[in-house]
């Protein structure tokens, strides 16, 4: 990891970690007291369905960054070897576009939660704030695989010459 991973790694994965450590204390609660007490924690649902969108969008960056996304290798075999870090360098590529799109259309929506003053059915909480939240670590995410993809094309520019 490079100079400037390091605290990126940590800061988010500390987030990470809290965000997921706050989940399962407030299931915790919720089923100790639905079976204990006959009084689950009001809103428990809601507010874990809230948090786990932050906690995916949270780990996005990081998951990118170490390039462990869940990948379907069925045709890598018929691909030439010569071929290949060209199309990683595309598809790094192609992923940048979406989650910069992604990123894009979130805001918008976020913005448009913003203007209708929109918020949960239970406990009432304004959503545009998590939506602003997941539109910012869209573009943290494009932004790493634009790193690595440039990281990528040196490497390779590299060997070619």
């Amino acid at each position: 990891m490079g100079r400037w991973e390091r605290p990126f790694v940590r800061m988010l994965g500390g987030l990470a970690a809290l965000t997921l450590f706050f989940i399962m204390l407030l299931t915790c609660m919720d089923v100790a007291g639905r079976y204990l007490f006959d009084q689950p924690v009001p809103g428990a649902l809601e507010v874990t369905e809230f948090v786990m969108g932050a906690l995916i969008f949270t780990s996005l960056p990081l998951v990118t960054l170490r390039q462990e996304q869940v990948t379907v290798d069925l045709f890598e075999q018929f691909i030439p070897r010569f071929v290949k870090p060209m199309l990683h360098i595309a598809l790094n590529a192609l992923g940048c576009i979406c989650l910069a799109v992604i990123s894009w259309r979130l805001w918008e929506k976020a913005g448009q939660m913003f203007d209708n003053g929109e918020f949960t059915a239970v406990l009432q909480i304004k959503i545009w704030p998590l939506v602003y939240y997941m539109s910012f670590q869209a573009a943290v995410t494009a932004f790493v695989l634009l790193l690595i993809m440039l990281s990528q094309a040196r490497a390779e520019a590299s060997v070619e010459s």
